[in-house]
């Protein structure tokens, strides 16, 4: 296990132990889900009678205390506030068990996501959402998105307002709960035995502009003699941060350095400053195939794509256009400053539950709840429009200056790509539960939906080839080069753009912008019903108490039925992902039961020690069955020290997408695809321009020429579900150790976790890559068989279709410390999480090396929070802070930190990042009916580091000049201002 190499990467933890020391406390504490004392008493984790026990998350068996084999974390509502976290997606990213790996967050504008654009999902431990189970008060909440790769559940249908605290398990449980339970549990508790009026209101505010935060609710309970109800309305709005609004991401840079330490970026002459490269080109027109060379600073170039513009410098070749240096091209046009960083998003949720005892249900319980939200959210960004126009089209700008040579052409247009989407979720449960005899009984029916509706921007590529004359998959010629000739859709207009205002100013004439600039809307239903029955009760007494044993049965059908839009079902989008109808359903039918056995207690070194155990079959119509069980001791020495540990399997069966998409395509260019292309160029200095020996050997042995250029056609990245897919299966263990001094008020756990995942199914469209850096390279079945090459060497097809790998791995060590003390003058309050990651590797095919991409950037190694709260009286006083450790992506993804500006020189960038924390503090004042907490969040506007543009293989990862990763968020928005408002009746 490797070690921090700074004091600061165990700040978090010391800093908490030295604290208590200082008071001469000896710091330690119970921690059963990590924070009991936070857990109200009229809260339980489902809805029970009120008998005074309660269900754990992790178990199904009733139980006076709260203690269990399973690590769990509690993050209470109080806690939540007091840290200016507002939305579910806020509290559970951050947590530490998840924030140790990237997260899906509104900054995933134009990312091909599950669940599609706008979901906020949580991934526990790094192993994705789809192997994180998310409940509400113990039942699964349906999954929710649009487009056909629809999964996990949207943390947007989460009824923040109305959650009491989350619990979540940090080992695997799926003989508990079933299937996705791999990662862990995430298992909202809601609020219960509410009576009366309550408002309130949450703001935040950025200083300097964008992603700011509001909230609103209402919420009303009653509790009678036969019952209670509770009922819910509530807002949520966030609202955008475009790269307008900083620095950071208006003018993403090289961030290049010299030989001498000195910044080596190209000056951008029209500035007087360092370049910035937006990502998307705009105003050029080069030749598709480079044929006329110049010499370009001193060595040769290709007169190619982006070299010349209406009005530029240099060369004048092309009547109108001149060649314009790369210091003078825009890359980084104005429009782009408008595009999302942080998208826009509104919620509505309405949430009711109630509990009832009628007099003819002889004792049992009826309860509901009821739940239905809405999201619309949006994106707004940019992309390169560039269609290719053969060489003897008419309206060929090069054709017209060099008739009869040959050169296609290419203008690069920004243009914008907008999407929208509508997504309302349905869930009706209902249940009744009671006693039969010295047993309890429950059973439940929920009916989900989820409804989406999706739309975004579209250029028809039927118009764009008789717009232009030219076949866009294979640039051949149509109608011999006469745009809008025979065949061509209604009202067909010359796609001409080879003019000032277009490629300059992206001024379009009105019947071009109403012909080309399109937009299509797809639709997205997922239904999901449940039924469940359990019962619960002590079987008979042992030496040591009561056998308990819960026992139950559980139906699920899962259907999902995506119709995309009509561009994309036709496959008849220009440059976007095309799919047909995703439709399937599956079945699952599950028994499962569960023990707790006391072995011994109110003995020497064993004051209680209990075994857990419980099994489950599930039996799925699509894949099969398969046995899951879970075994765990709880071992409580003295009232000092308790240890715990279970060991067990998990099982996820295939998603529905993963079953049943339907050949979703898109094309990517061979400069996207293919890292051979020019992979044995070399400077004027005879240095290869690609430094990696392993991909220059690998292209070499498959015969690609060293300076190939790859001017061939797109390549076709193809992604289908497959029913020869096999269940996932994972074993997870934990073992851990909780220390509690009596009569200290410190607690202190300490909780070992590995989990190996079997079988894992997974799609990657990096596969060429893949192939030519891989040592392996073609001695064994693996990436290089999932692509073809044409006969002129061009990557034509690759097969990015879901398929079972067979292993990933990781493991790491949990910390959770709670202190506190009651002082004359106030009541002191310390809590923190901390979570160490000591590895998380991958094998993508048998007889592969693992790859460890632990400490890589987005996933550290150490990442924590410590919550210190002190209060006197009506006032409390909180400080915060996060912790990301420092990462670096140097040895990975064929990244060493070193490369060459546009001229050939050597250079070095940054492929690292340092600490990272933030701060939060904030001030609340409770009275008898009312309360409000005002504080700032990012108290020292802590920005992240800036990171430097990554080439040949490398990924830094970035967003604008930030690493891209959900650790950062907070520092992309940068100091806010939090106010929280609430008031009883």
């Amino acid at each position: 296990m490797s070690k921090p190499s700074t004091l600061t990467r165990t700040w978090l933890l010391a800093g908490t132990v030295l604290t208590s020391l200082s008071l001469g406390l000896p710091a330690m504490a119970q921690d059963t889900p990590a924070d009991p004392a936070a857990a109200p008493a009229e809260d339980s984790a489902a809805p029970t009678e009120s008998s005074g026990e309660v269900v754990i998350t992790g178990s199904r068996i009733r139980r006076s205390e709260f203690n269990s084999p399973s690590p769990v974390q509690i993050i209470t509502a109080e806690k939540s506030t007091l840290s200016g976290m507002i939305s579910a997606t806020d509290i559970l990213q951050t947590s530490s068990v998840a924030s140790g790996s990237g997260q899906i967050n509104n900054t995933f504008t134009g990312y091909v996501v599950n669940g599609g654009d706008g979901i906020n999902t949580v991934s526990l431990r790094g192993l994705g959402a789809q192997r994180s189970l998310v409940l509400l008060n113990g039942r699964r909440l349906p999954p929710a998105g649009i487009g056909g790769t629809v999964a996990a559940v949207d943390l947007n249908t989460i009824p923040d307002a109305v959650i009491s605290r989350y619990e979540i398990l940090k080992d695997g449980a799926s003989s508990i709960y079933g299937s996705d339970a791999v990662a862990g549990v995430v298992n909202g508790i809601t609020r219960r035995n509410i009576d009366g009026f309550e408002l309130s209101t949450s703001i935040k505010k950025s200083e300097h502009g964008g992603a700011d935060e509001f909230e609103f609710t209402g919420l009303w309970g009653k509790s009678f003699d036969k019952g209670d109800i509770l009922v819910s309305l509530s807002g949520y709005e966030r609202t955008e941060l475009t790269a307008g609004d900083r620095d950071a991401f208006a003018c993403p840079m090289s961030n290049y350095y010299g030989a001498d330490g000195e910044r080596a970026d190209l000056i951008d002459p029209n500035t007087g400053t360092y370049k910035c490269y937006g990502g998307v080109s705009n105003g050029y027109v080069g030749t598709y195939y480079p044929q006329i060379y110049y010499d370009l600073y001193g060595f040769a170039g290709y007169f190619g794509s982006r070299a010349i513009t209406p009005g530029g410098m240099g060369i004048e070749e092309v009547p109108g256009y001149a060649f314009i240096p790369l210091p003078n091209r825009d890359l980084n046009n104005e429009r782009l400053l408008s595009q999302s960083i942080i998208s826009p998003v509104k919620t509505l949720t309405l949430y009711s539950a109630g509990n009832y005892r009628p007099d003819w249900a002889n004792g049992a319980e009826l309860y509901g709840e009821l739940l239905i939200t809405q999201r619309k959210s949006e994106q707004h960004a940019w992309r390169t429009f560039f269609p290719r126009y053969h060489e003897d089209v008419d309206i060929n700008p090069f054709n017209i200056a060099f008739e009869g040579l040959g050169l296609m052409a290419e203008p690069y247009l920004a243009v914008p790509s907008n999407d929208e989407q509508d997504v309302k979720v349905y869930r009706l449960l209902g249940g009744a539960r009671g006693d039969l005899g010295r047993w309890k009984w429950d059973s439940y029916l929920s009916v989900s939906r989820s409804e989406g509706s999706y739309t975004g921007d579209v250029f028809p590529n039927d118009r764009v080839e008789y717009g232009t004359a030219t076949n866009q998959r294979d640039y051949s010629l149509i109608n011999n080069g006469v745009t809008c000739g025979a065949g061509a859709p209604a009202g067909c207009v010359p796609l001409n753009v080879f003019t000032t205002g277009i490629l300059e100013d992206g001024e379009y004439p009105q019947a071009m912008r109403d012909y080309y600039f399109k937009q299509q809307t797809g639709k997205t239903a997922y239904d999901q019903k449940i039924f469940e029955a359990t019962m619960t009760g002590d079987l008979f007494e042992l030496p040591a108490g009561p056998l308990s044993a819960a026992f139950g049965i559980n139906i699920r059908l899962d259907q999902i039925h995506d119709t995309p839009g009509e561009y994309s079902r036709a496959a008849n989008a220009w440059g976007q992902l095309t799919a047909g109808v995703t439709k399937g359903k599956d079945t699952v039918r599950e028994v499962f039961g569960e023990l707790e056995i006391p072995v011994i207690k109110g003995k020497p070194f064993f004051e209680e020690f209990t075994l857990d155990t419980s099994l489950r079959f599930s039996d799925y119509k699509t894949v099969g069955s398969a046995w899951t069980y879970k075994i765990g001791f709880d071992w409580a020495i003295d009232n000092r020290v308790r240890l715990r540990g279970t060991t067990g399997t998990s099982f996820r069966a295939p998603g529905l997408f993963e079953l049943y998409l339907n050949k979703q395509t898109s094309f990517l260019s061979q400069t996207s695809v293919d890292p051979c292309i020019g992979w044995g160029q070399v400077d004027q200095d005879g240095n290869f321009l690609n430094p990696n020996p392993t991909l220059r050997a690998n292209c070499e042995a498959d015969g690609i020429p060293e300076d190939y250029a790859g001017l061939g056609s797109s390549a076709k990245i193809t992604t289908s579900g497959g029913l020869y897919l096999k269940p996932e299966e994972s074993q997870a263990s934990s073992w851990g150790i909780v220390i509690t001094p009596p009569e200290t008020g410190f607690k202190l756990a300490i909780d070992f976790w590995r989990i190996k995942i079997d079988q894992q199914i997974l799609s990657t469209t990096s596969v060429v890559s893949q192939c030519y850096y891989s040592e392996q390279f073609r001695s064994r079945p693996g990436y290089c068989d999932l692509f073809e090459r044409a006969n002129d060497y061009t990557v034509i097809d690759v097969d990015a279709s879901y398929r079972n790998i067979p292993t990933e791995k990781t493991a790491g060590i949990d910390f959770t410390i709670d202190y506190s003390k009651e002082f004359n003058f106030g009541d002191l309050n310390i809590t923190s999480q901390i979570t160490y990651t000591d590895y998380d590797m991958a094998q993508i095919f048998p007889g592969d090396s693992f790859d460890d991409y632990n400490g890589v950037i987005g996933d550290p190694r150490w990442v924590g929070d410590v919550q210190t709260r002190f209060t006197r009286k009506d006032w409390t006083y909180t400080w915060t802070v996060h912790y990301t450790e420092a990462s670096s992506n140097l040895g990975f993804f064929g990244e060493d930190g070193t490369g060459f500006d546009a001229f050939g020189t050597p250079v070095t960038y940054r492929a690292s990042v340092p600490d990272y924390f933030t701060h939060d503090f904030t001030v609340r004042y409770n009275a008898k009916t009312w309360q409000v907490i005002a504080g700032v969040i990012n108290l020292t506007d802590e920005t992240p580091p800036y990171l430097g543009a990554g080439q040949y293989g490398g990924s830094a990862g970035r967003i604008g000049n930030y690493p891209f990763s959900s650790q950062y968020l907070s520092g992309y928005i940068g100091r806010q201002v939090y106010l929280r408002l609430q008031k009883t009746f």
